[in-house]
C-alpha cells in the first residue's frame, strides 16, 4: 500500500510522461483551440457553413477529430465561436474608427453605426458567416438572440447615455434599442445578398440615419 507522498510524485511524474505540465498541456489545448476557430473561420468565409467538412477542416488545421470534438460539441458549435468571434470583431472595428475622430458623442455614436454598414459592405466574411449563413444554421430566433446579447445590450446603453445628454427624448431604452437593432439587420441583410453591396450600404445607410435623425432632440 503505497504513503500518500509517493502518489503525489508518482502523479507528478505521469503528468510529464503524459505530456508535460498541466501548464504546458493547457497551452497547446489553446493552441489547438485557436488553430482550429483561425481555419473555420477561413473555410466558413470561403466555402460557407455546409460545404465545410469536419474532415477537411481539422485535416487543415493540422489537428485530430478527437480535438475538434474536444474543444467543440459538433459544426455547429463551432460554427457558434467563429460566428461571434467575426461579429464582435466588426463591431469592435467599427466602434474603434468612430473613436479616433474625437466626435460629440452623437456623432460618435451615429459614426459607430455608419462604419458598422461600411464595414459589412467590405467584409465578405462577414456577409457569409453573420449574414447569409448565421440565420440559417441557427435559425431566426436564435439568430436574433445572439445580436440581442451581443450587439443590442451595446445598443440599450448607447440609447440610455443619449437620453441622459437630452439628445433623445426619455423613454424605455430597450424597446428603443430593440427597433434600432431590428433595422440596423435589415440594413445589413440588405447589403449582404446584394451582389452590388457597397451601392446598397450607400442607400440603406442614408434611410438608417433619417430614422436616427428623427429620433435626435435638438431643443
Amino acid at each position: 500500500m503505497p504513503i500518500v507522498g509517493s502518489e503525489v510524485g508518482d502523479s507528478s511524474t505521469d503528468s510529464v510522461r503524459r505530456g508535460g505540465t498541466q501548464e504546458a498541456q493547457q497551452a497547446r489545448a489553446e493552441e489547438t483551440r485557436a488553430a482550429l476557430l483561425s481555419k473555420a473561420r477561413q473555410m466558413f468565409a470561403q466555402f460557407g457553413f455546409y460545404k465545410t467538412g469536419t474532415v477537411a477542416l481539422v485535416t487543415s488545421a493540422h489537428v485530430t477529430s478527437g480535438a475538434l470534438y474536444h474543444h467543440f460539441r459538433d459544426k455547429k458549435t463551432l460554427f457558434e465561436a467563429v460566428f461571434l468571434e467575426v461579429l464582435n470583431d466588426l463591431r469592435r472595428s467599427a466602434e474603434a474608427e468612430a473613436r479616433r475622430a474625437r466626435p460629440t458623442r452623437w456623432e460618435l455614436i451615429t459614426g459607430a453605426f455608419d462604419n458598422y454598414l461600411r464595414l459589412v459592405a467590405s467584409s465578405p466574411e462577414f456577409q457569409r458567416i453573420v449574414l447569409i449563413d448565421g440565420p440559417v444554421v441557427f435559425g431566426w430566433s436564435h439568430w436574433r438572440e445572439l445580436f440581442a446579447r451581443h450587439v443590442t445590450t451595446d445598443i440599450e446603453t448607447t440609447v440610455s447615455l443619449l437620453m441622459e445628454d437630452g439628445l433623445i427624448a426619455q423613454q424605455p431604452s430597450w424597446p428603443l434599442a430593440n427597433l434600432l437593432q431590428g433595422a440596423l439587420n435589415e440594413a445589413a441583410l440588405s447589403i449582404a445578398n446584394s451582389p452590388e453591396p457597397h451601392r446598397v450600404q450607400a442607400e440603406v445607410s442614408q434611410a438608417f440615419f433619417s430614422l436616427l435623425q428623427g429620433l435626435h432632440n435638438r431643443a
